[in-house]
Parts: C-alpha cells; sequence; structure tokens
C-alpha cells in the first residue's frame, strides 16, 4: 500500500541513470546501454575505461538519519514519512548459535529490511543524489558503473581518478561502504597491440584491481565485447540445466509434454537467453547453439510429443540460434489432442 502510494510521486525524482526495480526498466537496459556507449567509442576510435563499483552490504548499511532526510526531500508528506521511519526503527534481533546459546536482543540502527517491497525504492532514494561526473554513469541497485571515453588513455586514467574521488567522498559522508578490493577497471579498445594494457585508476591511495572481462550484471565483458568468455560461461551453465532436463525425460513420472516444455523454459531458456540482444550478433553464438538444439529435440521426442514444424529464425536475415529465442515458434501435435 505504502509502495503504490510513494511510487508516483518518487520515480519522476531519480535519475535517468538509475534503473533498479523501477517500472519498464531492467538489467538488459543497462547493459545494452553500456555496451552500445563502448561500442560508439570504437566506431570514434576512442579509449574507453570502466569502473564497476562494488558496496559492502549496501542495504544492510543504509544510514537512518540520512535517509530521513532524504525522504523529506522527496516525499511531501511528513506523516507518510514518519510512519516509514517508525518500521525501519522497530526492528532487532536475536543471534543464536548451533548449540542452543543466544545472545541479547539488540536493535538495528541502520540497513532496510531485506525482502521488503519497500527497499530497493528506499535504497533508490538513499542514492538518488548521486554526484555528477565527467563519466557518464550506470546504476541497478547498488551495482554502480562508470564509463569514460577520450582519445588518450592518460585522460582516461585522470578522469576516471577525479571521478572515483567523488563518488568515494559522497560514499563516506552518507556511511556506504566502498570495496575497493572488489571495485575493478577495465579498458576496452581494438588495438590488439595494447591488449594486455592495465588502468591505473585508485580510490583513497589504493589502485583498483584490473580485469581483462569482468561481469557487470552477470554478462562478461571482454575487451572487444566479443562476449567470447561469456558465451563460454553460459554454455557451461546450460549443459548443466540440459542434463537435468534429460533425467526428467527418462523418468515416468515426469515425462509428460507440459512438464518437459515448462521445465526447459524454467531452467534452459531462461538462463540461455538472458541478455540475447547484447550478444546475439556475437560469431560466438554457435557455442550455444547446440545445446539449446539437444534440449529442443529431449521435449519433442518424450511423452507422444510430435514437433511438426520448429522455427528458429532471427528477424534479421544472418546467423540462427540464439539469435533467435525471441522468435521460436512451436506447432506440436499430441496424441488425443493439439
Amino acid at each position: 500500500m505504502i509502495l503504490s502510494r510513494i511510487e508516483p510521486v518518487v520515480d519522476p525524482q531519480l535519475p535517468r541513470e538509475q534503473a533498479g526495480f523501477r517500472r519498464g526498466r531492467s538489467t538488459v537496459d543497462q547493459v545494452t546501454l553500456l555496451t552500445q556507449d563502448i561500442e560508439d567509442s570504437f566506431q570514434a576510435k576512442e579509449k574507453v575505461g570502466v569502473v564497476l563499483l562494488d558496496l559492502t552490504a549496501a542495504y544492510d548499511t543504509v544510514w537512518h538519519r540520512g535517509l530521513h532526510l532524504k525522504l523529506l526531500r522527496t516525499i511531501p508528506d511528513r506523516h507518510m514519512v514518519k510512519f516509514i521511519m517508525e518500521m525501519l526503527s522497530n526492528r532487532s534481533f536475536i543471534l543464536r548459535t548451533s548449540d542452543g546459546q543466544r545472545s541479547r536482543l539488540r536493535r538495528l540502527r541502520n540497513g532496510v529490511p531485506q525482502g521488503s517491497v519497500l527497499s530497493p525504492l528506499l535504497f533508490n532514494i538513499y542514492i538518488h543524489d548521486l554526484p555528477e561526473t565527467t563519466s557518464r554513469q550506470y546504476g541497478y541497485a547498488d551495482d554502480l558503473a562508470i564509463m569514460l571515453r577520450r582519445t588518450t588513455w592518460s585522460a582516461v586514467e585522470q578522469g576516471l581518478n577525479q571521478d572515483m574521488s567523488i563518488l568515494a567522498a559522497y560514499l563516506r559522508k552518507w556511511r556506504l561502504q566502498l570495496s575497493t578490493g572488489k571495485t575493478v577497471s577495465a579498458a576496452y579498445h581494438l588495438c590488439n597491440g595494447e591488449a594486455k594494457r592495465e588502468l591505473s585508476v585508485s580510490v583513497d591511495n589504493k589502485r583498483l584491481e584490473h580485469q581483462l572481462a569482468p561481469k557487470y550484471l552477470g554478462v562478461r565483458l571482454d575487451r572487444t565485447l566479443s562476449y567470447k568468455r561469456h558465451l563460454e560461461e553460459v554454455r557451461a551453465k546450460v549443459t548443466a540445466r540440459v542434463s537435468l532436463i534429460r533425467r526428467l525425460a527418462g523418468t515416468t513420472w515426469g515425462a509428460s509434454a507440459r512438464t518437459l516444455r515448462i521445465s526447459t523454459q524454467a531452467l534452459v531458456f531462461s538462463a540461455a537467453e538472458y541478455c540475447a540482444p547484447v550478444w546475439s550478433r556475437s560469431p560466438h553464438v554457435k557455442k550455444v547453439d547446440p545445446i539449446i538444439n539437444n534440449a529442443l529435440r529431449i521435449i519433442t521426442a518424450t511423452g507422444g510429443l510430435q514437433l511438426t514444424e520448429l522455427i528458429i529464425s532471427p528477424k534479421d536475415s544472418g546467423g540462427a540460434g540464439v539469435r533467435g529465442l525471441q522468435s521460436i515458434s512451436f506447432v506440436e501435435s499430441v496424441s488425443g489432442g493439439s
């Protein structure tokens, strides 16, 4: 009830860069936006530096007094704000060990409730005033990234260092903890002679780890955006799930056409088609195609299900397989019905 009342008021005040838990926005949008900006820099023959920020226990470290202030700035109803803060402040916990010992009751002074439908919006309000940076920002809840494109590496490193100093100062002010050990940098370009070049980006006099293919919102982004490593990981994950479908098809209790179809959609296709608009044109898509075809053969050859037509074709003219996941069409024929 509270979420439905305050969301129409709060959402227009959130920055465009923040896509976490907002209507019509998803992780795919953010990954697509970041990769498209990187590809645009390739066309302009520019160098790109990216920093992926990691916050330690972001939801659990929200400062209540700071959140109270920001709620008053975004919600024009003091009674509603007071009601929300009452819910957050009256929370406590007891620690129990395996041998039956228990601690005394302790009250939580920070954080928003894990699993609450209201928590993502409250966190978005808490970080909605992130300072502007020279780099472009991409956010999905507490998964933050900044990207800077310049003609020289020295300009990229200088700009990223300045922006990280700004963001680090903001996080310290509002008591959010930046994990410098898990915050990483990455470089994107098409110059093979500098394939192993590492960016020198530091926060609080500590140099950030440089990764050749960091993961952003579940997608591996290698230097040239070929997605080779990402698709190899997808193939391994999908192969393991197809093995489960094969086991299910070999049983007498779970081999019905409906059970296999639902299971395949939930286990196989959910993993295979995640962020497909981003990597669907990669030349390495063929690494995943045979595994998906195996899953289709399993579910169409069991339980009296006969495949009369299977169309796996993309809307464009090139390629097949995973590129056509969005346009898969089944015409099934089952004994006793259609």
